[in-house]
């Protein structure tokens, strides 16, 4: 069966982790493997060796791989890895423990938290902007059943300021024969964030393709509102800003 490539921005990880087969997470974190990012698809021709020469139908490689790129919150960087198709598995079929209300009883969201990703919208370049990367909230909802907080990967991310955007000519993308060759974004955003393992701000050219506009937690940010007991109904200002996530300006003295 031919195998049908991932996409630019497309959210995968290795089909080995154990959110594909159990609901929570019973090894140890850094046993995980990370959510990722496609950034670049690779197409060999018809020259490269897939099966082995010594024994007969033996797959060694694949046809397809990929530049994917993860967040490494330990060390506050991006990591770049190169595997191949048949490693990996696309996140739509993890299972997420539904996230528990105040009451400890699960949320009855009527949209699952991977069918929410769908509806992320790309972040449009602005500078100065804050954004945060694809994978960011399913990383954070991801349940662990073991206490290894000796021993804890994180592979959440911070939120990023856009400062930088540059266009990538996108050349050698085919062979002479016409078939593809690579396929890749074609717009590069810089971003920067404070990367507390070298404590220093860091800056990286991504596509854009991955990052996504900054999500807001509506309830929590009404709670925070109302906090101040400030009655935000009908109040439009107010509410917009706990959108936003900007201090609430109306109801008080300026």
């Amino acid at each position: 069966m031919p195998q049908i490539p991932f996409s630019v921005g497309d959210i995968v990880t290795l089909k080995s982790h154990p959110l594909f087969y159990a609901h929570g997470i019973d090894i140890f974190s850094n046993q995980v493997p990370p959510l990722m990012l496609i950034k670049d698809v690779f197409f060999e021709n018809d020259k490269k060796k897939v099966f082995s020469t010594e024994l007969a139908e033996v797959q060694i490689a694949d046809k397809i791989k990929y530049t994917c790129i993860y967040f490494n919150n330990n060390k506050s960087e991006f990591v770049e890895a190169t595997l191949y198709h048949s490693f990996l598995r696309s996140y739509r079929k993890l299972l997420f423990e539904r996230q528990l209300d105040e009451k400890g009883k699960e949320t009855k969201s009527a949209v699952t938290l991977i069918d929410e990703v769908e509806t992320y919208t790309q972040a449009d370049y602005k500078f100065g902007k804050v954004v945060q990367f694809k994978t960011n909230k399913l990383e954070r909802r991801k349940v662990f059943h073991l206490n290894d907080n000796a021993l804890r990967v994180s592979y959440t991310s911070p939120d990023f300021i856009l400062c930088g955007y540059k266009a990538e000519p996108l050349t050698d993308m085919f062979y002479g024969d016409g078939q593809p060759k690579r396929k890749a974004s074609g717009n590069l955003v810089k971003v920067m964030w404070y990367n507390f393992f070298q404590q220093k701000f860091s800056e990286h050219y991504l596509p854009q393709e991955f990052f996504i506009e900054k999500l807001v937690d509506i309830p929590k940010q009404l709670a925070a509102v109302t906090s101040y007991g400030i009655d935000v109904s009908g109040n439009k200002e107010i509410l917009e800003a706990a959108l936003n996530d900007l201090p609430p300006s109306a109801g008080t003295d300026n």
